[in-house]
């Protein structure tokens, strides 16, 4: 199990829109907010994201980004067809699928859909497709 706020960290890249407290540049693959940086340190530190700048807020990249994706998405496509985590095992990186699962587990919980949600690997109220980052 990954904890809530490693969980929220890498969830709010995945949300990340022009309407979300993490906005993703396409051209240069940033991301820039507010994250807590205890948690971006860490992970600095383990070689999953890199520094780009501190200054007015964190802009990180995600290394690997490519396989981050696919491994999250896969994680709430599993998820959603109620497979287990067993299937993290054959993913280019289990951690990113495990925070897709459990992510999906996450949003379902909730008692009424979230309206207009938007999430990498999520399927989207609006156009009915899944959305991709």
């Amino acid at each position: 199990m990954i904890s809530k706020k490693v969980r929220e960290l890498f969830v709010s890249l995945m949300e990340a829109t022009d309407d979300s407290p993490v906005s993703y540049d396409v051209e240069s693959e940033q991301y820039s907010g507010a994250f807590n940086s205890a948690v971006v340190n860490k992970y600095i530190e383990l070689g999953a994201l890199e520094l780009v700048e501190a200054q007015s807020g964190i802009t990180i990249l995600i290394n690997n980004r490519d396989d981050f994706l696919s491994s999250f998405a896969a994680g709430a496509r599993e998820a959603k067809n109620g497979s287990d985590q067993s299937y993290a095992d054959y993913n280019a990186n289990p951690f990113a699928f495990s925070i897709g699962f459990e992510h999906f587990h996450q949003i379902a919980k909730k008692k009424r859909p979230i309206s207009g949600y938007i999430c990498h690997g999520f399927e989207r109220e609006d156009t009915g497709s899944v959305h991709q980052q």
